[in-house]
């Protein structure tokens, strides 16, 4: 197998170890809400503005534990209007129901849609007379946000590790903005919340994190230490996920799949997305109903034939546990794709966008997909050149 270690730029300065919240991890670290929110009483910030979507609280079974201890040591004001791929309202409505409360610190319960939320929300309420709109647009820096606490309750996202937010606009971009300050003050990893995804749920946020640790590992950004970690996150995720749909409570499958979710979070926090991502945010951005890693994992094997030829090194190290016979050679490219295909198939995964796009909509897919400042910010990390032909290519063989 070829090995990707001497593909490294050796020139390539990155940033090790960056600023990263308190991560707290395993079954039963929701018990720690308690002293988290006791410790932000005793530090000023008694009034806590709770981010959450209409579900995600009440259905993992994490409202149960942090309602008592809301209770017992904040005061708090409820917003539940977070919607899937949340949008720039989503935020200054959620800051909005902050500042009438007087909020000092947000705790977000849930998945990537609203912690996002919950972030771009916090950020807000430190920059009085901002808009989402302020930060999206590049006309104002986020400096500073309220202390924000973080109960993750899916294995997909793993913006619990990052210092990004992303967000829609009311028209067709879907923006993402980035600042150490978006990073949570504090985190809750615990793998028992993610036991009532169903398994349609189970598998899009799963390869959400996969496509994070192949974006991160295949960017121009890469690092060792990106690399690492996604070849540990697919190793994880090949393992575990098949049990995980058949055993939805199999706790030993959820802990993995809720780690490799997180440190594939990491590595992109180190690196960068590009391809898969730039195109799915472009699908959801038109079509709101694309759940975000059921688009990503319909990508994938079109976006896989462009981008193995350029690095087959580390692709062939990554997808291991999907496909042994690869060797790192970029004449292997319809091999790869095949075993991921296979692989996708037997998780029950959509194997196009049918269901969501025709042939009709792939013109307006690709301009937004390569026109958008926000697809632009990502596709120059890309591991090949990208233009409007490969781009019209990816989704014409997603068809």
């Amino acid at each position: 197998m070829g090995n990707w270690h001497c593909k490294i730029d050796l020139n390539h300065v990155f940033t090790l170890q960056p600023t990263r919240p308190n991560t707290v991890f395993g079954i039963g670290a929701l018990s720690r809400i308690d002293g988290v929110l006791a410790d932000l009483a005793r530090g000023g910030q008694s009034a806590v503005l709770v981010v959450t979507d209409a579900v995600a609280a009440k259905a993992s079974g994490a409202w149960e534990a942090v309602r008592p201890a809301l209770d017992a040591q904040v005061a708090w004001t409820l917003f539940n209007g977070v919607r899937p791929n949340p949008t720039l309202a989503n935020g200054d409505a959620a800051a909005a129901a902050g500042r009438e409360a007087k909020a000092q610190a947000v705790l977000a319960i849930g998945g990537g849609s609203v912690i996002d939320a919950a972030k771009i929300a916090a950020a807000l309420l430190a920059h009085p007379g901002k808009k989402a709109s302020d930060f999206f647009s590049g006309k104002a820096a986020v400096s500073s946000s309220l202390p924000l606490v973080v109960v993750n309750t899916t294995h997909g996202s793993g913006s619990e590790c990052t210092a990004t937010a992303t967000a829609q606009t009311d028209g067709e971009n879907k923006h993402a903005i980035r600042s150490p300050h978006l990073y949570p003050t504090q985190a809750i990893d615990d793998p028992i919340l993610t036991v009532s995804l169903p398994p349609r749920h189970t598998v899009a946020t799963a390869l959400d994190a996969l496509c994070h640790a192949l974006e991160a590992a295949t960017a121009t950004t890469a690092s060792p230490y990106s690399i690492s970690l996604a070849k540990d996150a697919v190793r994880i995720i090949a393992s575990f996920l098949p049990t995980a749909i058949r055993q939805p409570g199999n706790l030993n499958a959820r802990y993995w799949l809720t780690y490799a979710s997180a440190i594939a979070g990491i590595a992109v926090d180190c690196g960068s997305l590009h391809l898969v991502h730039a195109l799915e945010n472009a699908m959801s951005a038109i079509n709101p109903d694309v759940a975000h890693g059921e688009g990503l994992g319909i990508l994938l094997p079109a976006v896989m034939r462009e981008i193995y030829p350029a690095t087959p090194e580390i692709l062939a190290a990554l997808l291991h546990p999907l496909a042994p016979d690869l060797t790192g050679n970029p004449g292997e490219t319809d091999v790869a794709v095949a075993r991921l295909r296979q692989w996708l198939d037997s998780l029950g995964q959509p194997a196009t966008m049918t269901a969501y796009f025709t042939g009709a909509d792939v013109p307006a897919l690709t301009r937004l997909a390569v026109k958008s400042p926000p697809a632009k910010a990502l596709l120059q990390y890309a591991p090949i050149r990208v233009d409007s032909a490969i781009v019209e290519r990816i989704f014409q063989h997603a068809l």
